[in-house]
């Protein structure tokens, strides 16, 4: 009886300690989540109760100040400026190699016989004996021909007084071809076969006036237009940096007056 006692009373004395920690709060534990620094992570707002963003990084509002902008504020950059440059370069370009098409040699072709020179091309001599061929001053040509009869002949470009300007070798086989290249001037007066110089002789007509001759416009007046768009884009290219630096300079002193504050 006496142990059943004492094992009644450790009994309830356990039932009490139960009931005595059943009645106290629970204990809430708090886990964090921690980055591979250490410091604990930011929990979602469900968690943390705060609905405030934990910052990260600088703020580009911070102070009111945002980083500079290279347009200079009104969206024109140095890119533009380069791309307009470019655009001016191939335009130059294209002027450039537009003039030097026109400039390239023109060739007059004939065929040689001692009855007379005949006219093969350009179409506007084709089929023609001795014709007249005009020229511009200060143009590069070719007189070319071929041997048509077996016989001698050259071709001679000569003055008003019969003095030769240029002339070819003398060619003595049919089938052979010979030519002279000059540059056009007001004294050309007659292309001739020295050797037949009755038959075989036709007369030039020069237009304008060659390079130095005439009212003089200055360096840039003998210069043709290829070169001068040409020297107009490297002297854009020179200057468009400078400009470009003035014009930001400019904005930055226009917008430097007035102060923005953000609260």
């Amino acid at each position: 009886m006496v142990f059943g006692a004492r094992a009644s009373v450790a009994d309830e004395a356990r039932r009490r300690e139960v009931r005595g920690l059943s009645d106290c709060e629970p204990w809430v534990l708090e886990l964090r989540p921690v980055d591979s620094w250490g410091l604990a992570a930011s929990l979602p707002e469900e968690m943390t109760g705060d609905s405030s963003p934990a910052p990260r990084g600088d703020s580009a509002e911070a102070g009111g100040e945002s980083e500079p902008d290279e347009s200079g504020g009104d969206g024109v950059t140095r890119r533009a400026f380069v791309r307009t440059s470019g655009a001016a370069a191939g335009m130059g370009a294209s002027a450039l190699l537009a003039d030097d098409a026109a400039a390239q040699t023109q060739t007059y072709r004939f065929g040689g016989e001692v009855a007379a020179w005949q006219g093969r091309a350009p179409a506007a001599i084709e089929g023609q004996s001795n014709p007249t061929v005009e020229l511009e001053a200060g143009r590069e040509y070719e007189f070319w021909f071929e041997n048509l009869d077996g016989q001698p002949h050259n071709i001679v470009i000569q003055d008003a007084d019969g003095n030769a300007i240029v002339e070819s070798e003398l060619v003595s086989e049919e089938g052979a071809t010979a030519s002279v290249t000059f540059t056009a001037t007001p004294a050309m007066t007659t292309y001739i076969c020295t050797v037949h110089p009755t038959t075989m002789v036709g007369d030039l007509t020069v237009t304008g006036q060659a390079e130095g001759g005439g009212e003089s416009g200055g360096l840039f007046g003998t210069l043709p237009f290829g070169a001068l768009v040409v020297l107009g884009v490297i002297a854009l290219a020179l200057v468009s940096p400078v400009l470009f630096a003035l014009f930001l300079f400019s904005r930055g002193g226009s917008g430097g007056d007035e102060t923005t504050t953000r609260t």
